[in-house]
């Protein structure tokens, strides 16, 4: 049976989601991809946000290593959180 890319888990969404869009030609592919990440994105907040085990989970689906700019940084994320939370 056919999903909806809403009803994925977030698991499923990392796994799917177009993590080239932005270098599209095609305009519909890149408004695709750019919703699957509003989707996502909005599903991650509803959970509570990001933690460590959320972007383990991406990376794991990211194209390319971790300097290619695909890949999420668990520190950086960490860092600018307790920023936010301290302002």
């Amino acid at each position: 049976m056919a999903k909806y890319y809403d009803d994925l888990t977030l698991e499923e969404m990392f796994e799917q989601y177009d993590h080239t869009y932005m270098m599209a030609d095609d305009h519909r592919a890149y408004e695709n991809g750019r919703r699957q990440r509003e989707i996502w994105s909005a599903k991650v907040e509803e959970q509570g946000g990001w933690t460590k085990e959320l972007v383990e989970t991406y990376n794991k689906y990211a194209p390319g290593g971790d300097d290619d700019g695909f890949k999420l940084d668990w520190k950086l994320i960490h860092t600018s959180l307790k920023q936010n939370k301290a302002e």
